[in-house]
């Protein structure tokens, strides 16, 4: 596939009805049940502590970002490209202008132990080359609702030093409100 022109992509707030639409659509489609927020609650913007951004090519929604912000850190939730345009430089270009505006704050994200698949072998080193670092084999994340089950996950972070213990509880309390981690 043809690389884009990386300064065509551009992250703003997704507020428009149809980009909404959109957004739902490459979401719903990305992640398993048991990975997924219920859109409802992302819509809502979880009270306001999460914060839903479209990923644009030249001013059309390719692309979203749900992320919660700490004192520490910038946690990415969610971060989807439609699959149709995959392999062409919109995630790396999203993700290093993510990183531009979140700096000096790391960035944490949960991803799938490579051995899963080749999906996700794959996705473990689109983030190494954007910098990150697994800094945690053993994290769990937990369920977002009673009858779904937990999923293990890897922690990976664009500074190898964070705390892996601290952010963890950070998320299970903030995030998935559960009391541990």
């Amino acid at each position: 596939m043809k690389p884009i022109d990386d300064t065509k992509v551009t992250l703003s707030p997704i507020t428009l009805a149809t980009d909404l639409e959109a957004a739902k659509e490459i979401y719903l489609d990305a992640f398993p049940p048991a990975e997924q927020r219920p859109w409802d609650m992302i819509e809502s913007r979880c009270d306001g502590r999460l914060t839903l951004t479209g990923v644009r090519l030249a001013d059309r929604l390719v692309g979203m970002l749900t992320t919660w912000s700490f004192d520490d850190f910038v946690y990415v939730e969610h971060f989807v490209i439609d699959p149709t345009l995959r392999g062409r430089g919109i995630g790396s270009a999203a993700m290093r202008l993510l990183q531009q505006q979140c700096a000096p704050l790391p960035i944490l994200l949960e991803a799938e132990p490579e051995h899963l698949s080749e999906q996700a072998r794959h996705r473990i080193r689109f983030y190494r080359t954007l910098g990150f670092d697994i800094i945690d084999r053993s994290y769990v994340q937990p369920p977002y609702d009673t009858y779904l089950p937990p999923v293990h996950l890897w922690l990976m972070s664009t500074d190898a030093s964070l705390d892996a213990a601290r952010s963890s509880l950070l998320l299970h309390r903030q995030v998935y409100n559960v009391a541990e981690a």
